[in-house]
């Protein structure tokens, strides 16, 4: 009986440990799979990491290459006003507006500043002078008798205009008898006006009667006409040049026609031919009595509004903005509209709008030179008269200026149709009429280094160095960008210091630096008083003076980056060419009204 339960124990023993095994050959079995299956998981899952990999590797090369291979970003759109036709952006935009205006708060007032804005405590040392000296050889001694010489100007108004006062010392320099130049008549204006129609021609013959002989019109030759050799002399020829590439022709022909005549005559000449210069530019250059009579009606009724007035050469006509190649925010709209417009110029290069307006060659937008005449005092009560064409975005444009100052003229709004009539289908006369008002202003605002600009601001010196403003582009185009994270206390106080050296100040730019039109420094005399006064000048003004010392560095070296490349040799296409692609655009973009002076700075 034991040995019967003894065998039982040992079967039972067995049978546990055969179930034992098995159990564990299964178990063993299912990891085995296990472990398989989870390294095919892992393959697949390598795999399939691997090529995601590389597609994202090979998008990642792809941005890096566009990156390096695209044209970087031209601007912001800081500068003109755009709005989103979704009412929840406007929302957005109108909140974001109304935090910067919490902090950028421009004030309605110029606020006091120690100072008058009218006028220079400076300017009453300083004169213009322009007598010739006695050594000076006056025309009835020097004047060949059979010599003459004939200009053909080129431009608009005041491009012609310097073209006129160099023809004048060309004349003197050849010993020749000068006949009264031609104008321009087949640029983009068209302007079909003879030289008598807007100068005074009598008074400009009889006032430089002693310096050149100057004669109506080419006598005949053997009674018959009298046509003349054509040739052109380069760019900035000086005495020299004229005499050895002239005068033998001069001698052989007898009678020479100098053709595209600006900015042919050196910028840097003695002393007596540049007194010539501002004697013919300053004393025989008058317009004709109408334009004379109704420029001074222009500028009695702006006194009618105001005692004093700024007058404002805005220059922001799709032309001029084409011209320059600056980009204002106005996106593929805009591009593409200025963009047909500088086609028609063939030199231009491709434009690089960034690098242009952090140059300071943009001119400001109608907001910018809004702010920077507020934050140099002028409050809204301040009547401005705004000499401008057709501006580019039109009313939208102009609305933030219009805000800042809301007595608003130009010469459409303070005289008739009927007024303007004589004078609205003629471009250069148009030009005349802004000219006398900006020369009559208390303060004149230029907005870019155009012809009518330095004219002016060379004529405003010489009588009295009325205060010319010039905006420091280069400075400012940095401090706009960034007044939304400033206090309308901290951008002023930095417009201020920026503009020093740019107000049209006595001895703001060094004699000889920038064109002679524009610092005719050869014609303005001191005074007896100025040293004295320099004597007693109490700290503050002596600092003053260290600022100005400074100013006039940094105008110097800016103007010396104007001067880089030749504005006054671009070669712009006639009506033939440039026009043709302009079809398309849009009606509103192109109207030309009466704009003042536009072809001056093509050729600028």
């Amino acid at each position: 009986m034991k040995l019967k339960n003894l065998k039982q124990l040992i079967f039972s023993l067995k049978m546990r440990r055969k179930k034992r095994e098995r159990n564990n050959i299964l178990l063993h079995g299912s990891s085995y799979f296990s472990t398989g299956l989870n390294l095919i998981v892992w393959r697949k899952r390598h795999r399939l990491f691997s090529f995601i990999s590389a597609v994202f590797g090979c998008f990642l090369l792809l941005l890096f290459a566009f990156s390096v291979f695209s044209s970087p970003p031209i601007a912001t759109d800081h500068f003109l006003p755009h709005y989103s036709s979704s009412s929840s952006s406007v929302k957005e935009r109108e909140a974001v507006e109304s935090n910067l205006d919490a902090v950028f708060r421009v004030p309605a007032s110029g606020g006091y500043l120690g100072r008058d804005l009218w006028s220079s405590s400076q300017s009453k040392f300083y004169y213009g002078c322009s007598n010739a000296s006695m050594k000076f050889q006056t025309a009835d001694v020097k004047t060949h008798p059979n010599r003459y010489l004939l200009i053909a100007t080129s431009g608009g108004l005041n491009q012609q205009r310097t073209g006129i006062t160099d023809a004048v010392v060309a004349a003197y320099v050849l010993n020749a008898t000068l006949v009264i130049p031609k104008l321009d008549q087949h640029s983009y204006w068209k302007d079909t006006s003879d030289f008598a129609e807007i100068f005074n021609v009598d008074w400009f013959i009889s006032s430089l009667s002693r310096d050149v002989e100057i004669i109506k019109e080419l006598p005949p030759k053997g009674g018959k006409a009298w046509i003349p050799r054509s040739m052109r002399v380069p760019r900035k020829c000086n005495p020299k040049c004229y005499q050895t590439r002239l005068l033998p022709i001069l001698n052989k022909k007898h009678a020479v026609e100098l053709t595209k005549f600006d900015y042919r005559l050196s910028n840097r000449l003695d002393t007596d031919l540049q007194k010539l210069r501002c004697r013919v530019n300053y004393h025989a250059l008058r317009f004709t009595d109408p334009i004379l009579q109704m420029g001074k009606r222009l500028v009695e009724r702006m006194r009618m509004n105001a005692e004093h007035f700024i007058a404002l050469h805005l220059r922001f006509e799709p032309d001029m903005l084409a011209f320059s190649g600056c980009y204002y925010g106005g996106g593929d709209k805009e591009r593409g509209e200025l963009g047909a417009i500088r086609k028609r110029w063939k030199t231009l290069h491709v434009s690089n709008p960034e690098k242009v307006r952090r140059h300071g060659r943009c001119p400001l937008t109608p907001e910018e030179i809004g702010l920077m005449l507020r934050a140099l005092g002028f409050g809204s009560d301040v009547h401005i008269y705004v000499a401008s064409g057709e501006v580019y975005g039109g009313e939208e444009t102009l609305a933030p200026l219009k805000a800042l100052f809301p007595n608003f003229h130009s010469k459409e709004t303070i005289a008739t149709k009927e007024e303007l009539a004589p004078f609205s289908s003629f471009s250069g006369r148009m030009a005349a009429l802004d000219y006398i008002v900006c020369d009559e202003s208390d303060v004149f605002v230029t907005n870019n280094n155009g012809n009518m600009a330095r004219m002016l601001a060379g004529r405003r010196r010489y009588f009295g160095h009325k205060p010319t403003i010039r905006p420091n582009a280069k400075k400012l185009y940095k401090l706009f960008l960034d007044r939304n994270n400033m206090t309308w206390e901290e951008f002023a106080s930095k417009v201020r210091a920026y503009q020093i050296g740019f107000m049209g100040e006595p001895k703001e730019m060094k004699p000889g630096r920038g064109e002679f039109h524009e610092n005719p420094d050869s014609c303005i005399c001191e005074t007896e008083g100025v040293k004295t006064n320099q004597n007693h000048q109490t700290p503050e003004d002596q600092e003053n003076d260290n600022k100005m010392k400074d100013a006039t560095e940094v105008s110097d070296e800016q103007q010396s980056i104007e001067e880089d490349p030749d504005w006054t040799d671009i070669d712009y296409l006639d009506n033939l060419g440039g026009l043709k692609e302009l079809s398309n655009l849009d009606s509103s973009v192109l109207t030309k009204q009466e704009q003042p002076e536009v072809e001056e700075f093509f050729s600028d």
